[in-house]
């Protein structure tokens, strides 16, 4: 028995907004805010995620993670789920 994948396209601007969930462990990882695009292929690279922090840091409440396309683990209506931990701001 095998599985089928079914590729679709999808906008980049669809991603936008979306929430980032972390798989393995559960935890909101923040929202997509943009995309990194190899401008050769117009594949995606990189999910550009602003991660929420804490209120105390008041000049910057955002930090942004790159997350790599690879670790995308399913692109749904309202949520993106990832895996891995090996993301760099």
């Amino acid at each position: 028995m095998t599985a089928t994948m079914t590729k679709t396209m999808i906008k980049t601007s669809d991603l936008r907004k979306l929430d980032v969930i972390n798989l393995e462990e559960g935890s909101y990882l923040g929202n997509v805010c943009d995309v990194d695009l190899d401008p050769e292929t117009g594949r995606i690279n990189f999910l550009i995620v602003d991660k929420p922090r804490p209120f105390m840091f008041w000049r910057n409440r955002w930090v942004d993670l790159e997350i790599p396309w690879r670790d995308v683990v399913l692109v749904g209506t309202d949520v993106v789920l990832v895996k891995n931990r090996t993301w760099h701001r």
